[in-house]
């Protein structure tokens, strides 16, 4: 899609001049344009305006899906495929694209076009923080809250835990930061309703590997599907974070091409059109046309998020919430042909449906199984009073 965009910005002709060759197709349409703040890259807006965290002003950036190797991240392609350096299939990631031209320093680009010398402007695609959320060795990966490092848990095999470090580019980090995290793998655990606390009845130390890569916990047999909650300092000072993790089955490392199976990460701050483009290539078909149709997939998909989160697969939440919440605007025009009561509880719902999926969606990427219940708590309340003034049949 990119080299076709640089062909026809650097090299159109005059209609009436042949050249004896067919016409060049037309090129497709670029991503739209976005606003992101250049401090927090996860603050992604779809006009002009001050970031909420640093009230630094927002700056334009073009977002888009893509697809890297998941060993050779300077391999990254429009298209899915297979790494030319490794054979290995790409992952999808999100990218932004930028165009620049050789011997100007400092020039980059929102749009293809012509440099000072004549030549095309060259095309790029630059992984942005939070764009790739693809585990790497086969487990399950979550975002810490603190928005920087992200964490995979595998069970490569019975009894061993093995914790993976990354920051915000899904890159390894150092043995020497990985030596300064204090956790561990809480395999029982129970809740004390005297005292409103979470007693640890069962739990393992992790250590860095023998090779430093990664940390490790030998823990207690347990039979499949295994849930395990970890609890982690990234630093001495930093507060403690929860990941809950249920592996079904062993983890395995990816061997040769894999069908890649993980979603591109989505700036969880704000629900921004930017994302679109990564997430309509895994969504669904449209919502049908329909009230009723409509009505009846609504339900669907929070049935769906229900099951999902019931076996622990918070990674794919995401997926039904965005359905839903496409299916929530797709009902608002039906608003106004309800009553004036009913009118009254639709509107505000069909705002708390929106907002709890995207929710739904920003603690799915966490792993905390309490933050996760209580988002589909509310996101459950709020699709409850929307079909109530749709459809008063439960």
């Amino acid at each position: 899609m990119l080299a076709s965009v640089l062909v026809l910005a650097g090299a159109s002709l005059p209609a009436a001049q042949s050249t004896g060759r067919p016409p060049a197709a037309q090129a497709p349409p670029l991503p739209p344009l976005s606003m992101t703040c250049p401090m927090h890259p996860d603050v992604v807006e779809s006009k002009a305006g001050s970031c909420p965290l640093c009230k630094m002003n927002l700056v334009p950036v073009r977002l888009d899906a893509s697809w890297m190797c998941p060993v050779h991240a300077v391999v990254v392609e429009p298209q899915a495929g297979s790494c030319r350096l490794c054979g290995r299939s790409l992952v999808p990631v999100v990218v932004a694209l930028s165009w620049t031209c050789r011997g100007e320093v400092n020039a980059e680009f929102l749009e293809p076009g012509v440099c000072r010398d004549g030549s095309p402007r060259i095309g790029k695609r630059t992984l942005r923080p939070h764009g790739n959320h693809n585990p790497q060795h086969g487990g399950q990966f979550f975002m810490a809250p603190d928005t920087w490092h992200h964490l995979e848990g595998t069970l490569p095999r019975d009894r061993l835990f093995r914790l993976h470090v990354y920051d915000d580019y899904a890159r390894s980090l150092p043995p020497a930061a990985l030596a300064a995290m204090n956790g561990r793998v809480v395999t029982r655990q129970r809740f004390d309703a005297a005292t409103r606390t979470t007693i640890e009845e069962q739990a393992f130390t992790l250590k860095p590997s023998s090779d430093g890569k990664s940390l490790e916990a030998t823990i207690a047999r347990a039979a499949l599907p295994a849930s395990v909650s970890v609890k982690v300092r990234f630093k001495a000072e930093a507060p403690e974070y929860r990941f809950d993790f249920t592996f079904r089955e062993l983890t395995r490392e990816p061997v040769g091409p894999k069908a890649a199976s993980a979603r591109p990460s989505t700036p969880a701050a704000t629900p921004a059109t930017a994302a679109a483009p990564a997430e309509s290539e895994t969504l669904a078909t449209p919502p049908p046309g329909t009230m009723g149709e409509m009505i009846a997939e609504l339900r669907k998909r929070r049935l769906e998020i229900d099951g999902l989160i019931k076996k622990g697969d918070y990674g794919s939440v995401w997926v039904p919430a965005f359905q839903a919440k496409d299916l929530a605007v797709a009902l608002e025009p039906h608003v106004a042909h309800l009553g004036v009561r009913e009118r009254g509880t639709a509107e505000p719902a069909l705002a708390d449906v929106v907002r709890t999926a995207w929710l739904l969606d920003a603690v799915g990427d966490t792993g905390n199984g309490e933050d996760v219940a209580r988002a589909f708590s509310a996101f459950d309340a709020a699709v409850s009073r929307l079909l109530e003034a749709f459809d008063p049949v439960p």
